[in-house]
This record gives structure tokens, C-alpha cells and sequence, in this order.
């Protein structure tokens, strides 16, 4: 009889280390998404600033209406306003996904798996 409550404790231990693996894989694979995302996020903000910036001075070279040079400065200030915001949740995200990646690169289990080789793939980027 205690071998067989043993062997029950082990069943049970063994489910509850696999559904911690899944969790962790699920957990890296949502960390590397958002990284990804916010990366490509903040990419587009920086990009459309300087088209807009480009805009603004080709208005002025060309002599536009001044409301019109206004509106569109207005347009890129709102453009430059979201790179901060977008580039500290990108800053976060990064070291969540850091830290994560930090506290299991010596968990075999988790190491060997895609989801682990894409985090630290979106880490390198």
C-alpha cells in the first residue's frame, strides 16, 4: 500500500510539473509576442515622424497655406508624442521577457523548446 501511495504522489507530481512546463512555454510565447509587437510598434512611430517631419519642411519650402503647415505640424507632433509612451512599454516588455528568459536558461525542459529559442531570438533582434 505505500508503494502504491507513492507511486500515486508521483503521477501527481509529474501532471503538476507538466502543467507548469505548459504555463512557462505559454507565458514565453506571450512575452515574445508582445516584444515583437511593441518592436514593430515603435518602429512605425519613429518611421511616420520622420515622414511627417519631411512633410511639415516640404510644405514650408513650398510656400503652403500656414494653417495648413500648422494642421500638419499638429499631425506630427501627435506622431512624436507616441514614441515615449510606445518605447517604455517596449522597455518593460524587453525586460520581462529578459528576465523570464534569465530565470530558466538552466531548466532543460524549457530550454530545449521553440517557444525558449524565439524568446531569446526576439531578444537579440
Amino acid at each position: 500500500e505505500n508503494v502504491g501511495e507513492r507511486a500515486r504522489e508521483w503521477v501527481r507530481e509529474r501532471e503538476r510539473a507538466g502543467r507548469m512546463s505548459a504555463d512557462l512555454k505559454r507565458q514565453v510565447k506571450i512575452k515574445t509576442g508582445i516584444v515583437k509587437r511593441l518592436r514593430k510598434e515603435l518602429a512605425m512611430y519613429e518611421q511616420e515622424k520622420v515622414q511627417n517631419d519631411k512633410r511639415v519642411e516640404d510644405m514650408r519650402a513650398s510656400g503652403a497655406d500656414t494653417y495648413d503647415i500648422r494642421q500638419a505640424e499638429r499631425v506630427a507632433d501627435e506622431s512624436a508624442m507616441m514614441i515615449p509612451d510606445c518605447k517604455g512599454r517596449f522597455d518593460a516588455a524587453f525586460s520581462d521577457l529578459e528576465k523570464l528568459v534569465d530565470a530558466e536558461k538552466a531548466n532543460d525542459e524549457i530550454k530545449n523548446t521553440e517557444e525558449y529559442k524565439l524568446a531569446v531570438e526576439a531578444l537579440e533582434a
